[in-house]
């Protein structure tokens, strides 16, 4: 758990790792004390979950999707599941009171532009030998969380235009945090890990 005082709110951001059943547990132990609870999640993803459409039907799986899946459950001995079973947990809590969770993220509209706006047609070319690469690379890490965050620098660092889609969501994500901050007394915001110290490092700055 990551602990900041934004203006008069007691914000927790939780880091987890999306995809793994294990992740859910988190969220149970530390949801009940909290004035609100945000995902960094658009605001159609959390819809679709609270209404349990089947987001895996529609989901477009990249060739890094299906490389990470592959290379976490090596890891872990666990599938990878869309969508998140934490933030699936998170919007049934929260439901079951019957509130909503805040969206952190984008909207897709806003995301597919900012998205076409940073990364360069060419760069979708690299995916492919990336891919393939990340395949084969040893990485270090021994844990779920780990390796999440490793194989983040591991794309970002391929690609550079990936990174700077990360930095635009992790300001987009710690502007609404501070926003939400504003009213309410305290957060608990449920972010992925990879982009979880870098929404923190933001809000320390505010």
């Amino acid at each position: 758990m990551i602990s900041i005082r934004v203006g008069d709110c007691d914000v927790d951001i939780l880091p987890i790792v999306n995809g793994l059943t294990s992740e859910e547990e988190k969220v149970r132990s530390a949801y009940g004390s909290y004035e609100a609870y945000a995902a960094a999640m658009s605001i159609e993803g959390i819809q679709a979950i609270k209404s349990r459409v089947q987001l895996n039907d529609d989901f477009e799986v990249s060739e890094f999707d299906i490389a990470y899946s592959k290379r976490m459950m090596s890891l872990t001995g666990e599938e990878i599941r869309i969508p998140s079973p934490a933030i699936c947990v998170l919007v049934d809590l929260v439901a079951s009171e019957g509130n909503n969770v805040i969206p952190l993220d984008m909207n897709d509209s806003e995301f597919t532009d900012m998205y076409c706006e940073t990364v360069p047609a060419l760069d979708f070319v690299k995916e492919h030998k990336l891919a393939k690469k990340g395949m084969k690379k040893n990485f270090r890490s021994t844990s779920p969380a780990d390796f999440a965050v490793e194989w983040d620098e591991f794309i970002n660092d391929g690609i550079k235009s990936y990174r700077k889609v990360s930095q635009n969501r992790e300001r987009y994500i710690a502007r609404q945090i501070a926003d939400v901050a504003r009213y309410r007394k305290s957060l608990l915001a449920v972010i992925e890990v990879e982009r979880a110290e870098g929404v923190a490092a933001i809000l320390r700055k505010t």
